[in-house]
């Protein structure tokens, strides 16, 4: 199949589209505040996708309006690397977190970084100390380059359980890693006892804090613990823009911490993975005050709705502050899984040693009223 010129009539179209793109970027304003909340789409058009995808933890609602206009707006410099680009978005970084622009590392999603600590950490032939379950990137990164994991049951809350962790700490551990939401069990650890333990362990060792889930809290300001990375301490935090901003198909994100760590993650991440667009959504997601608000508003009425269908039907459950709901079902997860697919919903995966725990995201309206019915139906 061999490649054919425009004809006419195509090229006036694409001309046309390319210097209405032109004239929207060096028009709108990106960096203007919005005089009123900024509605946001949905990617299904208000239609529940089938089967339901309520397994990767997804924000369906969508990204911020003022995102998608960037995003619009900056298709005719997708040919360039996003230098100024990015420049703009670590100084609005910056400004969020309290820190100067040499603690930020971006990355293309929090993944990046993730991985760049399991490969520093498993190459040194350390040991990395996490709960279990928990989420797993760091853990496997640190296998797959010759380290250690050492795995600590939650507490009776399903919370890490830092007592525990503390004392597994020895001469060998590189790393202690703790997600906070936890995924998959959605809980918090109370601010105050991360906020000590974080000081006085990162005294000894790296402490590592994965905030992805955190902006869907009830309490973000009081739960983060960016303000350490400010005060010196060896700690790690890590954002997305992927849940809370729904730009999780722009790969965006960053890890706050400090600048000499920062220099030696750099060997095996090396900052050049993120993308013009996924830059300027970010960017603008942070100039809109409404969004996230509006976005912890709808998620939470899910979550809460949620919690309610499983407490009807009798189920234990981990307190959510996630975008999921992790709770016993009371049958074997593969089981469960399977059933709640014949009825349209799909769910999170096994969460070992917690077999028969199911993880599940919220969606759309229409896709959690599909999802009542069916755990109604599958554990009524």
């Amino acid at each position: 199949m061999t490649n054919q010129p425009l004809d006419r009539r195509a090229w006036l179209r694409f001309a046309g589209t390319s210097v209405a793109s032109l004239a929207l970027a060096s028009s709108l304003d990106l960096r203007a505040q919005p005089t009123a909340p900024a509605p946001v789409r949905g990617p299904y058009a208000g239609k529940p996708s089938l089967p339901a995808r309520l397994n990767y933890n997804e924000n369906p609602f969508g990204s911020s309006l003022r995102a998608q206009l960037a995003i619009d707006a900056t298709q005719p410099l997708v040919p360039r690397y996003p230098v100024a680009e990015e420049f703009d978005l670590v100084g609005l970084i910056a400004k969020k977190e309290g820190v100067s622009d040499d603690h930020i590392l971006m990355s293309a999603g929090s993944g990046d970084i993730l991985v760049s600590v399991g490969m520093h950490v498993g190459l040194a032939g350390k040991e990395v100390i996490t709960a279990d379950p928990a989420y797993l990137d760091v853990v496997d990164a640190v296998l797959n380059f010759g380290g250690k994991a050492v795995k600590v049951p939650l507490n009776a809350r399903l919370e890490y359980d830092l007592p525990a962790i503390e004392a597994a700490i020895t001469e060998r551990t590189g790393v202690i890693y703790i997600c906070n939401p936890n995924n998959p069990t959605g809980t918090v650890i109370p601010a105050a006892e991360l906020r000590a333990f974080c000081r006085r362990v990162s005294k000894r060792v790296t402490v590592f804090v994965d905030e992805a889930y955190l902006d869907l809290a009830d309490d973000y300001a009081g739960s983060t613990m960016v303000g350490l990375v400010a005060e010196g301490c060896d700690v790690i935090v890590t954002r997305t823009f992927s849940k809370i901003y729904a730009l999780a198909g722009q790969r965006i994100g960053y890890g706050l911490m400090q600048p000499a760590l920062i220099e030696k993650l750099r060997r095996y991440n090396g900052g050049g993975a993120i993308n013009m667009l996924g830059v300027v959504a970010a960017a603008a997601s942070l100039r809109d005050p409404a969004h996230v608000p509006t976005m912890r508003a709808q998620i939470k009425a899910g979550r809460d709705a949620l919690v309610g269908v499983i407490k009807s039907l009798g189920k234990e459950y981990a307190v959510p502050q996630g975008n999921f709901v992790f709770f016993k079902t009371g049958m074997p997860i593969k089981d469960f899984g399977a059933k709640m697919k014949a009825e349209n919903v799909l769910i999170g995966r096994p969460f070992p040693p917690l077999t028969d725990w199911a993880r599940i995201s919220i969606g759309l309206p229409e896709e959690m009223e599909l999802c009542h019915a069916a755990l109604k139906k599958v554990l009524g």
